[in-house]
């Protein structure tokens, strides 16, 4: 007979509702009197840990789920060096992002510091290999994003990709030097300002699924600017602090194909990444260049700092070229769209509205924000060139909106296209000390794309 080990484990209970209280005792009910979120909403009473969700209970869906994740790593940082289970996990409906969140408290980018102490050991007997492996994808992601521009540019993000993709059958297609500059000209001038060792590439990673004959195709664009000077429209310095960054459109769409292989949706699925830095030099773009696109518009340059958009440009047109059934492309496009929604919320503008309604519906479920914003076509004239077919940039009102228009131009109107502009930083201070590079939306398109793959 074998005999099972008890595993010595401390209980945590979860408190959704305050009229049905775990503990029945006067001084339980008085710890619970001056709880806050996100303040002290997690306490400890007889060995027991307990979280008070009644305390958030009048948020949004969206927000409920979201604020979850958080708690997640609010929790993992509480507790100490032993096991820990959540009893009572079905008064939630989406536990599972406590889980994740659990997992993610551990995360710290120490890649360039000495001397880190190592992670505490403490073990959540909740989590399931899903929540793990999502964890490990948006580490990925925020590695990818938190690395500086010195370390990692369109070369280093094309090899990080090949790594992370090397053990699925994937095939891989790159094109610089005269190429890029005959075939995708927006790409190839916008990068050609970079030293040479930081010279632009467009990366295109394919995946077939065999399973069945007939199935959609998904095409992933990420926006791979390694580091946005501005070009000559240059940045202040605190403008261009954290332009690292701007590769977190590209660090989030490989996010979401690694995610999309591993756990076997079946979509043909591609994954283009337009690489280039944005930077200063007597080969830079300059404000009123007029360049033929890939598609054959011709496009002033209105601003050199509007670059993500042309880079996209050319990448969109290309997708559109096979015919999917779906193209989403990420980016950190605009400030504006930060000034409207603040830095956890992206926003994202379609053409198709039932796919739109089905993200909303995903980004609530997962708790994982996307916004959706109109492309109010009124805006149009905004970017009207007076020498070209059109400007790169409106003027400084629903910058949003304008870019996402720019876009639109470049894709087929019958061809479902999904466009997000995204911060792919962390500032949130309420429940986590972790400022830094982020993962955003992925788990929502992971959520639709998965429904789109069946209906």
């Amino acid at each position: 007979m074998t005999i099972k080990k008890e595993i010595n484990k401390k209980l945590i209970w979860l408190i959704n509702d305050k009229k049905k209280l775990p503990i029945d005792k006067k001084e339980f009910r008085d710890k619970l009197e001056g709880k806050k979120f996100p303040s002290n909403f997690i306490f400890e009473f007889e060995k027991k840990i307990f979280i008070c969700t009644y305390l958030f209970e009048n948020l949004t869906q969206l927000e409920f789920n979201y604020n979850l994740v958080w708690v997640g790593v609010k929790l993992f940082n509480f507790c100490t060096n032993t096991n820990y289970e959540i009893v009572n996990s079905e008064v939630l409906d989406r536990p599972e992002n406590i889980y994740l969140g659990w997992c993610l408290g551990s995360y710290n980018f120490s890649k360039f510091k000495s001397g880190v102490k190592q992670n505490k050991k403490v073990n959540l007997l909740n989590v399931t290999d899903d929540q793990a492996f999502d964890a490990k994808v948006i580490k990925l992601v925020r590695d990818l994003i938190n690395i500086p521009a010195n370390k990692l540019g369109p070369r280093e993000i094309q090899n990080e990709a090949r790594k992370l993709f090397s053990e699925s059958t994937v095939q891989i297609q790159e094109i610089k030097g005269k190429v890029l500059m005959k075939e995708f000209p927006l790409i190839y001038n916008v990068g050609n300002g970079a030293e040479k060792n930081k010279a632009p590439i467009f990366s295109e990673f394919t995946w077939k699924d065999k399973r069945k004959k007939f199935k959609k195709s998904v095409i992933l664009i990420g926006k791979g600017v390694c580091f946005d000077t501005g070009g000559l429209n240059l940045k202040l310095g605190s403008g261009m602090q954290l332009m690292k960054k701007d590769m977190g459109g590209a660090a989030n769409c490989i996010g979401l194909a690694k995610m999309l292989i591993e756990k076997k949706i079946n979509i043909d699925l591609k994954l283009l990444l337009p690489l280039v830095e944005n930077s200063l030099s007597s080969k830079a773009i300059r404000p009123s260049d007029i360049i033929k696109s890939r598609k054959g518009l011709y496009v002033e340059i209105g601003d050199t700092d509007a670059e993500g958009r042309l880079i996209l440009a050319d990448a969109l047109t290309y997708a559109c070229e096979s015919k999917p059934d779906l193209i989403i492309d990420m980016a950190t496009l605009t400030g504006a769209s930060r000034v409207a929604l603040g830095t956890d919320v992206p926003s994202f503008f379609s053409n198709n509205d039932k796919i739109a309604e089905n993200l909303v519906k995903c980004s609530n479920f997962c708790g994982d924000p996307l916004w959706r914003l109109p492309l109010w076509h009124n805006y149009s004239n905004q970017l009207e060139s007076n020498h070209a077919d059109t400007s790169n940039i409106g003027n400084s009102f629903g910058g949003a909106i304008t870019a996402a228009l720019f876009l639109e131009k470049f894709v087929d109107k019958d061809i479902p296209w999904i466009h997000i502009d995204l911060m792919a930083w962390s500032l949130n201070k309420n429940l986590t000390s972790y400022v830094g590079g982020e993962a955003m939306g992925i788990r929502s398109l992971l959520k639709l794309i998965e429904h789109f793959s069946k209906n």
